[in-house]
């Protein structure tokens, strides 16, 4: 914060900077906050393990972070931080993928009504949906949660390098997959 007495002490310069970078803070935070379901989701779809999800939620965010000044308007914002955050889920599932994973479901939550039995339906449908998820390889997996947070099939295919036509085969191809898993696993 600019007190009367640093600002005294401020050149036209610095105080343009400072101003600029209070812009962008403010900026990144309400990108964050606009997107912080979206990018929830992402997560968990990727990771299972709590503290890990934490962390990938903590490398997403740097990562918008360096990137948001690059932001050029040629997608949609949330087409942008959903990219970014798909990126940051590959390259943290790449490192840890020599780990032995857990198969313990954990709760993904997400509001829901205040009635217990809404909520442990609720609870059980996305817990079954997320161990699906995971079941697909990540090309799948990606493009399932790109549709489901209702990425275009063109913003999909910007985001991850392919055509048009191809999302759209690939995806009604994953999606079978994934009811196939889901029915699966009753």
């Amino acid at each position: 914060m600019i007190t009367p007495s640093t600002h005294n002490s401020l050149t036209h310069g610095d105080l343009l900077s400072l101003m600029q970078k209070q812009a962008y803070e403010k900026h990144f935070e309400e990108t964050l906050n606009q997107h912080d379901a979206a990018i929830s989701r992402v997560i968990s779809s990727y990771e299972i393990i709590k503290a890990r999800q934490e962390e990938l939620y903590q490398e997403i965010s740097v990562a918008l972070w360096k990137a948001l000044a690059k932001f050029d308007s040629q997608s949609s914002l949330k087409t942008y931080v959903l990219s970014i955050a798909h990126k940051r889920a590959i390259s943290h599932v790449a490192k840890y993928a020599r780990e032995p994973r857990s198969t313990e479901l954990n709760e993904f939550e997400m509001p829901v009504n205040n009635c217990p039995s809404e909520q442990l339906s609720h609870a059980q449908r996305m817990s079954k949906l997320l161990f699906a998820l995971r079941q697909l390889p990540m090309l799948e997996r990606q493009l399932v949660t790109l549709a489901l947070e209702g990425v275009s099939y063109k913003d999909i295919a910007e985001i991850l390098g392919m055509t048009t036509n191809l999302v759209g085969v690939k995806l009604n191809r994953a999606k079978t997959k994934l009811k196939t898993l889901m029915t699966s696993a009753n």
